[in-house]
């Protein structure tokens, strides 16, 4: 091997690296805009649930019901953590976590029992292609 040779393995290997760390620092970024979006949300939950206790001690306070605005609170809050749900899946899948159904313990996408309660894990073949994080994804749900 020539010094031209050794010179092209050697560029070839700092780009190897270079991309490397510019997919895992996107990979940070994406999960941490995702985590983000999750404080967001928890946020926004906690303070529909502050209204929904002040809705309801105004109904008790002035004896009268009004079934119709609780059932919109807690569809509100509903819909809320079923999208915190969907951004917590897609972290696990960006960290390749396979969680438990049985126990919801958090496991290693190469792991075939559960660490926890040894149930056996869904495997798949193949590990789960990396995933990108989209900002536009999130705001539709």
């Amino acid at each position: 091997m020539d010094f031209k040779d050794e010179l092209d393995f050697i560029s070839d290997k700092a780009k190897q690296l270079t991309d490397m760390g510019i997919r895992k620092a996107d990979e940070v970024i994406s999960i941490s805009k995702l985590k983000f979006r999750c404080i967001q949300l928890d946020a926004l939950i906690k303070t529909k649930y502050t209204e929904l206790g002040k809705m309801m001690y105004g109904m008790v306070k002035n004896d009268r019901s009004d079934a119709d605005r609780i059932a919109q609170a807690v569809l509100e809050i509903d819909q809320l953590y079923r999208k915190m749900a969907q951004f917590n899946a897609k972290i696990e899948k960006m960290k390749k976590i396979v969680t438990c159904p049985v126990c919801g313990t958090k496991n290693k996408f190469s792991d075939t029992y559960c660490i926890k309660c040894l149930h056996k894990l869904v495997s798949t073949d193949e590990e789960p292609e990396d995933y990108a994080f989209n900002p536009e994804e999130t705001d539709e749900q």
